[in-house]
Parts: structure tokens; C-alpha cells; sequence
């Protein structure tokens, strides 16, 4: 059921990324948003923020185009990028991580991979809430004006450093002793017909591209 999301979603995105009629990612647009009506109020949050941040960065970033080509790439260029970034925040908001490592997996994608973006993800959110908390800590104990701010930086930066290479030194030594040797096993999951349902709205999708392109 996995494997099956998880082509409708890869299948989108590369569609969305390939298209250049604004009408097709007008209507996979309209489809996201009213999968988002029927999702809970916390992934709606989590997925239009970081939607919609994406897309303003990709407007700031292509404005320029406008006034010196007059394209219209400032508009569909942050269309594709509030697509690619919702489908994929709501992918992973509505999956559980292992889910997902087990759907790549019988998608063929190699080992080593998976174990890359696994430990990537996982790390990047401790390593940020490390240096959240090590910001709030900072702050609550400057008093006044603080002249110094480029030497605190560093003090941080310099710390997470070292933080994360003891965190790649324990992860390493955990795997050795639970003999890990890069391969993921995967849940076994029986098919059935309500799974064709994201692989019958991914043909939809190639047959309208097809149509409109």
C-alpha cells in the first residue's frame, strides 16, 4: 500500500517538475489542496507553512526574470515549487519513516541510499533542535547589547561540530553491535483493490499531461 503512494507521489512530482502548461499543475494543485480538506488540522498547518515558504523564496528568487525577460517563470516556477514541497511534506506527514525506507526498498532503490537520506533526515532535526535550544540558552544569558555576536556563532557552529561527530561515532559503534550490515527489511503488505487507487490517479495524471502537453 506504501509502494503504492509512494509512485503516485514520485510520479507527480516529476510530472509537475516536467510540465510547462500551467493549467496541469493548476489541476494537481486543485487536487492537492482537496487532499489536504480531509487530512487533520496539524498536517494542514505543517504542510501549507512549508509550502507556501518555499514558493515566496522561489518568487523572491525569480522576480528579477520578470522585469528583464517578461516570462511568466515567476509564476510557475514557485507553482512547481509549492507542488513538489506539499506533496512531499503531506507524503511524509500521513507515512511513518519506516514505511517509506521499506517502500523505496521494493521500488529497487540501492541501500545505501536509503541508509544515506535515513541518517541525513534524522540528524538534521536533532543537530537543529540542539542548535535551537543552544540559541535560546545563549539569549537568555546575554544581558544588554551583546557586541560579540560573530565569536557566539562560532562558539555554536564549533560545538555542533564536534556534537555531530560523536553522534556518527555512536551511530557507527550501535550498528557494529547489532551487526548491521546496510540491508533494510521490509513489512510484508497484501495488495489490495483500494491500493490500485493512487497507481489509477497517477495514469490519470500521465494521460491528461499527455493530452494537455
Amino acid at each position: 500500500r506504501t509502494v503504492c503512494r509512494t509512485i503516485l507521489v514520485l510520479g507527480l512530482v516529476i510530472l509537475s517538475a516536467l510540465s510547462r502548461n500551467i493549467l496541469f499543475c493548476g489541476t494537481i494543485t486543485v487536487t492537492l489542496l482537496l487532499t489536504l480538506c480531509f487530512s487533520r488540522i496539524e498536517i494542514i498547518k505543517a504542510v501549507l507553512k512549508t509550502s507556501l515558504a518555499s514558493s515566496f523564496l522561489a518568487v523572491l528568487i525569480m522576480l528579477p526574470s520578470l522585469f528583464i525577460y517578461g516570462t511568466n517563470s515567476v509564476f510557475v516556477i514557485p507553482l512547481k515549487v509549492f507542488l513538489s514541497v506539499g506533496i512531499l511534506s503531506l507524503y511524509s506527514a500521513a507515512t511513518p519513516w519506516n514505511r517509506i525506507t521499506g517502500a523505496l526498498q521494493m521500488l529497487h532503490f540501492p541501500s545505501f541510499i536509503i541508509f544515506i537520506m535515513e541518517l541525513t533526515i534524522h540528524y538534521i532535526f536533532i543537530l537543529g533542535n540542539i542548535a535551537r535550544d543552544m540559541m535560546v540558552a545563549l539569549k537568555l544569558r546575554s544581558v544588554g547589547k551583546n557586541s560579540s555576536k560573530t565569536e557566539s556563532l562560532s562558539g555554536i557552529l564549533g560545538t555542533l561540530f564536534l556534537k555531530s561527530i560523536s553522534m556518527a561515532q555512536e551511530t557507527q559503534q550501535a550498528m557494529e553491535c547489532r551487526l548491521f550490515d546496510g540491508t533494510y527489511t521490509r513489512q510484508r503488505e497484501g495488495i489490495r483493490f483500494s491500493d490500485l487507487l493512487p497507481v489509477a490517479v497517477l495514469m490519470s495524471f500521465i494521460f491528461l499531461y499527455i493530452l494537455i502537453e
